[in-house]
């Protein structure tokens, strides 16, 4: 074996040790990095749909709008711990936003609800984790700034209002009332204090 050979075995296992480390912290923190940002829900009583048939509607609703790099994808929810049962979501996910829509039946109606998340950095996870000057320190170092909440908000309001207009259309299609202005409006969690 020359000299070139074995530099180039060692640093490579160097590289997969790090790919592997690299994956294993993503895996870690993936789950804590998300935060949420604002959530709805509404059972529409005595109406039974196609929880496929929504997401395959919704999803075309939401390409219809021209808003680039977004991805649509259904996706499995644990409805528990890991032994549960999972429960199928439409995925849209757009910068550093994930918008999980649920469409399922219950009882005689059904219900429909979404979770705007957005994800933190794990710089800033990191660096909140510091005692007593963590907190203080991410926020200075990773300030909330307009266009990160102009942009939650657009994206917020792009999925709302498609979610609304499926609803929409599939409620007239069978003639089931409209929601109301009030059913209509989203939570807002106050994670962007400034």
């Amino acid at each position: 074996m020359n000299e070139f050979t074995f530099y180039l075995m060692r640093y490579g296992m160097y590289a997969v040790y790090g790919i592997i480390v690299f994956l294993v912290l993503k895996f870690i923190f993936s789950k804590t990095l998300k935060n949420y940002h604002s959530n709805w829900n509404t059972l529409i009583d005595n109406f039974e749909y196609s929880p496929k048939e929504f997401y395959q509607r919704l999803k075309t609703e939401l390409e219809s709008h021209g808003v680039t790099k977004i991805s649509i994808k259904e996706t499995m929810h644990k409805e528990g711990g890991m032994m549960s049962h999972s429960r199928l979501y439409l995925r849209a996910t757009w910068k550093d936003y994930q918008y999980d829509i649920c469409g399922a039946k219950f009882g005689h109606g059904f219900f429909v609800s979404w979770w705007l998340l957005y994800k933190d950095s794990i710089g800033k996870i990191l660096i909140s984790k510091i005692p007593f000057v963590g907190g203080w320190l991410a926020r200075r170092l990773y300030p909330v700034t307009y266009y990160r909440i102009d942009t939650a908000s657009m994206f917020m309001s792009y999925a709302q209002s498609s979610v609304l207009k499926v609803i929409e259309d599939i409620t007239n299609d069978k003639g089931v009332r409209a929601l109301t202005e009030a059913e209509k409006k989203p939570v807002l969690n106050n994670i962007f204090i400034r």
